[in-house]
């Protein structure tokens, strides 16, 4: 089957439509919302670069996270995105059919938690709900994307493409050096610290993929799908599965899983230049729970990995440090907006991840050992829908109205509430308070404030 293309791929209504795919969740980054300043200028420019084959991919930003462990990311200009977007959606028209089911990795209607409840029910089928006992075999690629051959991967990809277009596009992409034109962002000598094989600056020449764009995941799915043939068709192992490199298969015969590790690790050195990663490779029974995409997975149940809840411990700490400080006699909370939507997204992010496990316990002791999350969100009883306490509707334009919604909200609470460069009060039963503080009733205002104090006062205080 060759990939015929779909008409005006690159006109400017193909580009707005990938440009709306691709902006989702971009669209509050500085590079999205300069292309979007003059977006149909952009399109249209973007268009006409394509059409002519005048285009090349703009320069990167390389950065480097540091958890859970350094990664070296080179992440595309946004009018890039848009072009990936553009390819990816065109070349799956074609290579999503041929993939197996079990491919869960930056895929339409798969992801972490679809191929964790499939791994689930596949221990749950293969040990005929724990009446047999099973073995899993988890391998892993070393340094998978740093390892992925060009040349192999494009003739992988040539044979299903038949415009000239596509093939340019696909082409291009494929041997781009993002090395050669980037900027790098971040600590100074982070990048420094990267070890060689993990750095596409250190890569052998014609090898590597940029971590974190489109199409590099997409390219990586189309790399290790001859394994998932392979394992499905020529090992015939039913109960198979895929997440980018690192897969699980499973069977009631040890050593029928320890044949297939060699007969796996034949074809990948031969057919694709890959090696497995032997300190990552596990053969054990399926009783001692299958360590994947952030869950220990057994039959009957489901915990979240302690690494992930390390992680998200030390985030609470982080927040806690930066949201309240705690004084002799009272507790102050910093009511900062910014640093309130990190608290919120982090949170409600890993109870999204926590709500697929049993953990109830788990959550539950969130809200005990850090208590600061009481002052600024609600929880529903299952402890997994999160509401901030601290967000005035939007009814309340008037600096006043927002003022005593807020004190009814935080009864008992001493309110500092900030307009500008001064803290101002409005409810009569702040008197006492301002008494305390040697404050005078100010003058009539339109904003009704009875009493109220500069910040600098504040510090010099």
């Amino acid at each position: 089957m060759l990939l015929k293309p779909t008409e005006g791929l690159f006109s400017f209504a193909s580009l707005h439509r990938h440009y709306l795919e691709c902006r989702k969740n971009k669209r509050n980054t500085f590079n999205a919302l300069r292309f979007e300043a003059r977006q149909e200028l952009n399109l249209l420019e973007l268009a006409a670069a394509l059409q002519d084959r005048s285009y090349s991919p703009s320069s990167s930003v390389c950065f480097v996270t540091e958890r859970p462990k350094l990664r070296e990311i080179f992440a595309a200009d946004f009018r890039d995105r848009v072009v990936h977007h553009v390819l990816v959606r065109e070349l799956e028209r074609y290579w999503e059919p041929v993939f197996i089911h079990d491919s869960y990795a930056c895929r339409k209607g798969k992801g972490i938690h679809k191929a964790v409840d499939r791994l689930t029910q596949f221990i749950r089928q293969a040990s005929i709900n724990g009446n047999r006992r099973i073995y899993y075999l988890q391998l892993d690629i070393r340094n998978y994307f740093m390892r992925i051959d060009k040349q192999i991967l494009w003739l992988l990809l040539k044979p299903h493409i038949e415009t000239p277009e596509v093939l340019w596009l696909c082409k291009l992409l494929v041997f781009h050096d993002c090395t050669e034109n980037f900027s790098y962002k971040g600590k100074p000598g982070l990048l420094q610290q990267m070890p060689s094989h993990k750095s596409l600056l250190q890569c052998e020449p014609g090898k590597g993929l940029p971590i974190g764009n489109l199409n590099s995941q997409f390219f990586a799915n189309v790399y290790l799908n001859s394994l998932d043939q392979f394992v499905k068709h020529q090992l015939k192992c039913r109960f198979y599965l895929r997440y980018c490199d690192d897969f699980v298969l499973l069977d009631d015969n040890p050593e029928r899983l320890g044949a297939w590790r060699e007969q796996i690790r034949l074809f990948l050195r031969e057919r694709l230049l890959l090696e497995l990663n032997d300190r990552r490779e596990k053969l054990r029974p399926a009783s001692d729970g299958v360590d994947f995409l952030g869950y220990i997975i057994r039959a009957d149940y489901r915990l979240v990995r302690r690494r992930v809840i390390n992680n998200l411990r030390s985030k609470l700490n982080h927040f806690a440090a930066q949201l309240m400080k705690t004084e002799q006699n009272y507790r102050v909370y910093s009511f900062d907006e910014a640093l309130l939507e990190q608290c919120r997204a982090t949170v409600a992010s890993y109870l999204g991840h926590l709500r697929h496990a049993d953990s109830f316990d788990l959550r539950q002791s969130l809200w005990r050992d850090y208590p600061f999350l009481s002052q600024f969100f609600a929880i529903d009883a299952n402890y997994l829908s999160l509401h901030p306490l601290y967000e005035v509707p939007k009814k309340f334009d008037c600096t006043r109205w927002q003022y005593h919604w807020l004190i009814k909200h935080f009864p008992g609470e001493v309110l500092f509430f900030q307009v500008g460069c001064y803290y101002e009060f409005y409810h009569p039963a702040d008197e006492a308070l301002a008494a305390r503080l040697g404050l005078k009733p100010l003058k009539k205002n339109r904003r009704g404030a009875r009493y109220g104090f500069p910040l600098s006062w504040q510090s010099e205080s």
